[in-house]
């Protein structure tokens, strides 16, 4: 249950973050009876704290008597220095993947144990237009997430010999958690400190498919490198605790070339995933 304050003692902060928290992706516009249900919090509480909530802008009240997020937060949102520099930088580029692909292209960057999608463009293939994505998953449950979290440093516990293999090939391959028979590649944007505050990655039904645009992925990747090199706008990230949830399959796809230092190459894969 989306933030759940059942907890006895709850603060009115802990209480209106929670009914915030309610809102996601595949629940955008809730009644005051769907919030309370998804937070535990008394519906005379959800109606006070939601009218307060909307009074300042954080919740806005529709005709249809739904609340949905309201502007100020988005206000709130764009003033993230680790959003508005990831996204000013990279966007010009992941535009021009998506076009010159076809294929569904996503920014991510780190935020504690998570990797939120700051920008995903798809919708072109039949299937992917209709689910709403959520844009948080855990770095050990994502592509993406795994390539941000094999350079996150040093000091993470538990199994290193898959996260030392994204190191060493320079990308990762799960599935697409979000899109049944998708598959998702994705590579860091690496700083001079050796860490990544970003990754970007490409999601496409099959290997081969996502193997013909490698290159064009490591050509997005090194530009945004170089642009952020150029506004110094990468900085060392802290220790994140990886634990061994990811769906990868990296492991088993000895046909696709490690990306190394982002060197140009012909790529060809004919691999077949196991179940």
């Amino acid at each position: 249950m989306a933030g759940n304050a059942r907890a006895a003692g709850a603060s009115v902060t802990s209480r209106a973050l929670s009914i915030l928290g309610a809102f996601d992706p595949l629940h955008p516009s809730l009644t005051l009876s769907d919030i309370a249900r998804r937070t535990g919090i008394p519906l005379a509480t959800v109606h006070r704290l939601s009218g307060e909530l909307e009074t300042w802008g954080a919740l806005r009240r529709g005709y249809d008597g739904r609340y949905r997020i309201g502007l100020r937060l988005w206000e709130l949102g764009s003033l993230s220095q680790a959003l508005t520099s990831a996204r000013e930088v990279a966007l010009p580029h992941l535009r021009k993947l998506y076009e010159r692909t076809g294929e569904d292209s996503y920014l991510a960057v780190p935020d504690g144990s998570d990797a939120v999608f700051v920008e995903y463009l798809g919708g072109r293939r039949a299937g992917t237009a209709g689910p709403r994505r959520r844009l948080r998953h855990p770095l050990t449950g994502s592509a993406a997430g795994l390539a941000l979290l094999a350079h996150r440093g040093a000091g993470a516990s538990g199994p290193r010999t898959r996260l030392a293999d994204v190191r060493r090939r320079g990308w990762a391959l799960t599935r697409d958690h979000e899109v049944p028979g998708l598959l998702a590649l994705a590579m860091p944007v690496v700083a001079v400190t050796g860490t990544a505050d970003m990754a970007i990655g490409l999601c496409a039904p099959t290997t081969d498919r996502l193997a013909r645009w490698r290159e064009e992925l490591s050509l997005t990747v090194a530009a945004v490198q170089r642009d952020l090199a150029c506004r110094d706008s990468l900085a060392p990230a802290g220790t994140v605790t990886e634990d061994d949830g990811a769906d990868d399959f990296t492991a088993g796809l000895p046909g696709l070339p490690e990306s190394g230092r982002g060197e140009r190459m012909a790529v060809r894969l004919s691999v077949r995933l196991g179940g």
